[in-house]
């Protein structure tokens, strides 16, 4: 049975849509459009353990628990256009009920060995759990792949690889950890080990993540991190980050219509005033100044 039957027989669901995306070489990347009315009585979901990951984006406002046993966990409404990242590889429980539509999203965990074979990502062994979470680059995707499910096999074929590729990169980097880490006997990180901190904490902008949070996404200890990051790039963490979101603000500040509230947000930035004050005082000129030169 194909990967995106098995997903909606899950689910209750008799035939779903679904498109087989093959990014690099052997794995192939499922993404099954759901769409179906429980009613008010739960209905259990039970997933199967597999080696992969599954992403939700919701089209809906979902409710569901992630437990069939009403007595462990709380049902919890999921709102329209969050998405839930969970492993596999211990399956998986939940009990929905009302109206449940959603992208799934089945990766293999062989898909980010490809990703580091193929196209020189960092390796990742492992991605966060997370609930609920508001991720625009899904729901970008997301949307740019609904129109595909109608569209004439030749033309989607051309196009699906690559929403597949950028899928597969943005889940490593936003959410992926890597394997215990070491410096090398310099105290310098290695090319690869820099370009994998880098960009998850790039990935992650908008999050403000904290050294330990990187620390362990990247599987170093937060000492040798410290130590690893300045002796290689000349900064620390803290002052790579803030030089990284100045770069990215003036850039979003030149090439989009966004305000200066969107920027803030997007540059991880606590809020605008804390933005307009730190670009002041960095740049010597407020940001709708710079911006209207």
């Amino acid at each position: 049975m194909a990967v995106g039957d098995r997903i909606a027989a899950c689910f209750g669901i008799d035939a779903a849509r679904a498109l087989v995306i093959r990014p690099l070489r052997e794995a192939k990347l499922s993404v099954v459009h759901l769409d179906h009315v429980y009613g008010d009585a739960e209905h259990p979901v039970f997933l199967p353990a597999d080696d992969a990951f599954l992403v939700m984006l919701y089209l809906v406002d979902v409710d569901h628990r992630d437990s069939p046993d009403q007595t462990v966990a709380a049902l919890k409404t999921y709102p329209k256009g969050s998405v839930c990242l969970i492993s596999l590889r211990y399956g998986a429980a939940i009990s929905i009920s009302g109206h449940f539509e959603a992208l799934a999203f089945h990766i293999p965990s062989s898909q980010f060995a490809e990703l580091a074979e193929e196209a020189g990502e960092p390796r990742v062994d492992d991605l966060a759990t997370c609930r609920g979470i508001d991720d625009q680059v899904i729901r970008n995707i997301g949307g740019a792949l609904m129109p595909m499910f109608d569209m004439p096999d030749e033309v989607r074929d051309q196009l699906l690889p690559h929403i597949g590729l950028a899928l597969s990169a943005h889940l490593a980097h936003r959410y992926g950890r890597s394997p215990a880490q070491r410096l090398s006997a310099s105290g310098r990180l290695s090319p690869m080990q820099e370009k994998r901190i880098k960009a998850y904490m790039v990935a992650n902008l908008s999050a403000n993540v904290t050294v330990d949070q990187i620390a362990d996404a990247t599987g170093f200890s937060v000492d040798e991190l410290r130590s690893g990051f300045l002796n290689t790039t000349g900064q620390s963490v803290a002052e790579w980050m803030s030089a990284y979101r100045m770069t990215r603000a003036k850039s979003q500040l030149s090439r989009t219509g966004d305000t200066i509230a969107q920027v803030a947000a997007t540059c991880g930035f606590a809020d605008e005033d804390a933005f307009i004050d730190t670009f002041s005082k960095t740049v010597g000129t407020a940001p709708a100044e710079w911006r209207a030169h």
